[in-house]
């Protein structure tokens, strides 16, 4: 057991899993905003018996209160830096840059965890089993023999791309880069440029965007059979242009936070995972 206490401040049940997997590497964990008898009952105690406090992603959704769906009670904001947090480091996924600074100001530290590559590669794989769980749930056919498109061919894209093609779907990558096309062609993917999704008509079962910038709109939408399922997975501000879907009666799903919603433990292991480095050397500098 090492000398170094961290605090899970909130969060759901990737928070609870993380917390479990950081015990295992020998960590003291303590908790707060949760609704367990474990927990600490004041949050200026937490903080100030913590070393290190873990935040949830995301860190608030209303940029007011922090994200504590496991909690009956309410934190705010603006109660976190409120505290003596001088010497602190805190974690915490899609942290707003007012509440970075205002943590700063006062002394303390932070990282936001879903900025580090390792995190996006290692939470790819959730992501993808997530997608075609929704597939599965949401279509009338076999993901074998599906006509899937992936827009995107990044870290997400590759890996659901893969994941789709070893479970027998057609898949066609929509990319800008040459480089991702001859990457998506020696994976025996089929590669289209980004231009051909508005010069030419496509006939798909799914589409799946992971880009995070708007590159379905009007045009790219009507050359899209309307039966044509949508499913969002980039962050904001999103990739489809969801008014237009609507109005074009296209069934689109906006599916957020995957790894959370269907392997929280992983997810959690994920995040884990990812700090833990960064946790070690900043412990062993103290």
């Amino acid at each position: 057991m090492t000398d170094k206490t961290i605090l899970i401040l909130g969060g759901d049940n990737r928070s609870l899993y993380l917390g479990e997997y950081l015990e295992k590497q020998h960590y003291r964990v303590c908790y707060y905003a949760f609704n367990q008898a474990d927990c600490y009952e004041n949050l200026a105690d937490a903080v100030n018996d913590a070393d290190f406090i873990i935040l949830p992603l995301p860190l608030t959704k209303d940029r007011v209160t922090l994200n504590a769906s496991l909690f009956d009670g309410t934190v705010t904001l603006s109660d976190i830096y409120a505290l003596s947090v001088s010497g602190k480091m805190f974690f915490g996924g899609q942290m707003p840059k007012s509440f970075c600074e205002e943590l700063e100001a006062r002394g303390g530290e932070w990282c936001d965890y879903m900025l580090l590559d390792e995190l996006a590669i290692y939470n790819a794989i959730p992501t993808a089993e997530g997608v075609v769980k929704l597939l599965i749930e949401e279509l009338p056919i076999t993901v074998h023999g599906m006509k899937c498109a992936v827009t995107g061919f990044g870290r997400v894209g590759k890996v659901l791309a893969q994941t789709l093609k070893a479970l027998g779907a057609d898949v066609t990558i929509f990319a800008r880069k040459q480089r991702d096309l001859a990457d998506a062609f020696t994976k025996s993917l089929t590669p289209k440029d980004f231009k051909e999704l508005s010069t030419e008509y496509h006939n798909f079962d799914a589409l799946i965007n992971t880009v995070p910038r708007k590159v379905l709109g009007e045009k790219e939408l009507e050359s899209i059979n309307p039966d044509c399922l949508l499913i969002e997975i980039a962050s904001a501000p999103f990739g489809i242009d969801f008014q237009c879907a609507k109005e074009k009666a296209f069934n689109v799903i906006k599916a957020g936070s995957l790894p959370g919603k269907v392997a929280p433990e992983s997810a959690g292991e994920i995040i884990g995972r990812s700090i833990l480095p960064i946790i070690r050397a900043r412990g062993s500098t103290d």
